[in-house]
C-alpha cells in the first residue's frame, strides 16, 4: 500500500486532465499538418486543373471562325446555325459560345466543327440546350475529358474520325449525360463516328449512356479478334440500325453480339479477312435489309452463304480477289433483294442467271469488270416479238439497269439469248454506256466477232446459223513471212537442207575412210640399214 501512496494513482483527475491536454495537442498539430497537406494538394489539384482546362477566349472568336445564325430572314434555306472554326489553328475547346447564339433555345440546330486544329485533349463543350451536330476530325485526339458532353444532352451526331484514340480513352464517363436521382441521364446521341482510330478494344459499359444510338462507325480500326468487353459493347446497342466494321482486320463475327440488337438493318463488313460469309449473320434475319461483304479472301459462295435472308434489299459481293465460284442457289433466297454487286471479281469466270430469275423485284445487277466469259441459264428465256415485252416482264419485271462492260465475254447463242432478254435495259439504261464508248461491254471471243458491242449482237442469229466471219481489212492482215503456211515451209526448207546436209557429210567421210584403206595395202616397205653395215658388205663385195 506504501508503494501505491507514494505514487499519484495512475487514473487519478489530475493525470487525466494532463493526458488530455497533450493530447489534444497532438491532435492539433497533425489536423494542422493534414489541413497544410490538403491545402497543398488542393493548390497542386488545382494548378494541374487550370493547366489542363485551358479554353480559347470566344472574344472575336467569329472574326476568326465563320459564324451564321439562322434567323426569321434566311429561315426559309438555313435550318441550322453554323459554327465553324476547322483548320483556324486552335488548340483548346471554346470557352463558350459566341454571343450571336441563343444557346437556350432547345429547338435550333448548331453545326459546330473543329475539325483540322491540333486539340489533342478533347476538353467538355460549352453548355447548349440546342440538338448539336460536332466534329473533331484531323484532331490528333488522344484522349477525352470524363463528362466532355455533360453540358450538352441533346448532342446528335459525333464525328471524332481520323484521330489516335485508343480503347483506353473511350470510357463510359467522357459520354455521360447529367447526374438527377442517383444515376447520370444519357445523352441524346444518334450517331458516332470513330473510323480511322486506334481503337483495338471497346469497354463493356462503353455505350451505357448512348441508348438512343442508331448509327456506330468502327471502320479502318485495328480491333481483329473482338474481345469479350468488345462484344458485349456492340451487343448492349438494342436500337442500333447501322453498324460499319469494315477494314477492321476481322476473321469473325460472334453471334452474341446480335442477340440483343433487335432493329439493324445495315451492316458494313468489307475489307476484313473472312474466309466465308459469317453465320452470325442470319440472326440478323428478321430486320437486315443491307449487307456489304466485299473485299473479302472468300473463295466460294453458295446457298448456306446468304440462308433465309429474305428481307435483304442489297447485297455488296465485289473486290474479292479469290472469289472464283458462285455455286447455283446462292441467291435463290434473296426473294426481296433489289440491287446486287457483283463487281471487279478477278477470278470470277461464270455467273449463272438462273437464280436471278426468282427475284422479281431486282432493280439493278453488276457484274462488270470481272473475268466472266459466259452467263449461264438453265432454262432458255422465250424471245418475244416485235410488239410484245411478254418475256422480258416476266423473266425481270423490274430490272432497269445491267453493268456487262470490262468482262471477256464469249459471244455464243446462250449469251444471245440472255441479252436478248435484256437489250431493251441495256439500251434505254441511262448510266449505260452508248454505242462505241470504249467501256462498252463488248466481246472477246470468237475471233470475228471480237470488240461487236452486246447491244448489236442481239441482233445477230446465233442459234440458227454459225456466224460468219468478218471480213479482214488488209492493213490488219499478218506479215507474209509471220502466216502459219509461210512459217511451217520455212521449218520444212530448214529440215532438208540440215538432213542433205548430214548425208554430204557422212558421205565425205566414208570416201576418206576408204582412201586411207587402200594407201596402206599398195605402198612398198622401206627397208633401213646402218651405215657400218652397208660399207663393210661393199668391201666384201670387191
Amino acid at each position: 500500500m506504501k508503494h501505491w501512496s507514494s505514487v499519484s494513482p495512475p487514473f487519478s483527475t489530475s493525470n487525466c486532465g494532463s493526458c488530455e491536454t497533450k493530447k489534444m495537442t497532438r491532435l492539433c498539430n497533425r489536423n494542422n499538418n493534414s489541413k497544410i497537406w490538403l491545402l497543398l494538394l488542393a493548390l497542386i489539384a488545382n494548378g494541374h486543373t487550370l493547366k489542363d482546362t485551358e479554353f480559347e477566349p470566344v472574344e472575336g472568336i467569329c472574326d476568326t471562325c465563320t459564324c451564321t445564325v439562322r434567323n426569321e430572314s434566311n429561315a426559309q434555306y438555313l435550318s441550322y446555325s453554323i459554327l465553324d472554326c476547322s483548320t483556324k489553328n486552335l488548340r483548346h475547346m471554346l470557352a463558350s459560345w459566341p454571343d450571336v447564339f441563343d444557346n437556350e433555345q432547345a429547338n435550333q440546330e448548331i453545326v459546330f466543327s473543329l475539325s483540322g486544329n491540333d486539340i489533342k485533349s478533347l476538353q467538355q463543350l460549352p453548355a447548349t440546350e440546342a440538338d448539336l451536330v460536332f466534329s473533331c476530325r484531323h484532331c490528333n485526339l488522344t484522349e477525352m475529358a470524363s463528362g466532355a458532353f455533360l453540358d450538352t444532352p441533346n448532342i446528335i451526331r459525333l464525328d471524332l474520325s481520323w484521330n489516335l484514340l485508343t480503347g483506353d480513352a473511350l470510357r463510359p464517363d467522357v459520354f455521360r449525360g447529367k447526374y438527377a436521382e442517383q444515376e447520370y441521364e444519357s445523352i441524346a446521341l444518334d450517331e458516332l463516328d470513330l473510323s480511322y482510330n486506334a481503337v483495338d478494344f471497346l469497354d463493356a459499359a462503353l455505350f451505357e449512356h448512348m441508348i438512343h444510338l442508331r448509327r456506330l462507325s468502327l471502320a479502318h480500326n485495328p480491333l481483329k479478334k473482338l474481345t469479350d468487353g468488345t462484344v458485349t459493347a456492340l451487343g448492349s446497342i438494342s436500337r442500333l440500325e447501322h453498324l460499319d466494321l469494315s477494314y477492321a482486320q476481322l476473321d469473325d463475327l460472334p453471334g452474341e453480339m446480335f442477340q440483343k440488337i433487335e432493329g439493324l438493318r445495315e451492316l458494313l463488313v468489307q475489307g476484313n479477312q473472312f474466309t466465308v460469309v459469317p453465320s452470325s449473320i442470319r440472326l440478323l434475319k428478321p430486320t437486315l435489309m443491307a449487307l456489304y461483304v466485299g473485299e473479302n479472301p472468300i473463295q466460294r459462295l453458295d446457298e448456306e452463304s446468304f440462308f433465309d435472308l429474305d428481307h435483304l434489299t442489297q447485297l455488296n459481293i465485289s473486290g474479292m480477289p479469290l472469289l472464283d465460284d458462285v455455286d447455283t442457289g446462292t441467291f435463290s433466297g434473296l426473294k426481296s433483294l433489289e440491287v446486287l454487286s457483283c463487281t471487279n471479281n478477278p477470278k470470277l469466270v461464270e455467273f449463272d442467271m438462273s437464280d436471278l430469275k426468282g427475284l422479281i423485284r431486282l432493280r439493278q445487277l453488276d457484274i462488270s469488270h470481272c473475268a466472266i466469259e459466259h452467263l449461264r441459264l438453265d432454262e432458255p428465256i422465250p424471245v418475244q416479238d416485235e410488239t410484245s415485252d411478254i418475256a422480258f416482264i416476266e423473266t425481270f419485271p423490274k430490272l432497269r439497269s445491267v453493268k456487262l462492260e470490262g468482262n471477256p465475254w464469249h459471244c455464243d447463242c446462250e449469251l444471245y439469248e440472255i441479252i436478248e432478254s435484256i437489250k431493251h435495259i441495256l439500251e434505254d439504261d441511262d448510266e449505260f454506256q452508248g454505242p462505241h464508248h470504249s467501256s462498252e461491254a463488248r466481246c472477246e471471243t470468237p475471233y470475228d466477232l471480237s470488240a461487236l458491242p452486246l447491244t448489236e449482237l442481239a441482233g445477230k442469229s446465233l442459234c440458227s446459223t454459225p456466224p460468219k466471219k468478218v471480213p479482214k481489212i488488209p492493213i490488219y492482215e499478218a506479215p507474209a513471212f509471220l502466216r502459219p503456211r509461210s512459217i511451217v515451209l520455212s521449218l520444212l526448207s530448214v529440215v532438208v537442207v540440215l538432213l542433205i546436209g548430214l548425208i554430204i557429210g557422212v558421205i565425205i567421210v566414208c570416201i576418206k575412210r576408204k582412201l586411207k584403206e587402200n594407201d596402206f595395202r599398195f605402198a612398198s616397205p622401206v627397208r633401213y640399214t646402218t651405215v657400218r653395215n652397208s660399207t663393210t658388205s661393199t668391201i666384201l663385195q670387191a
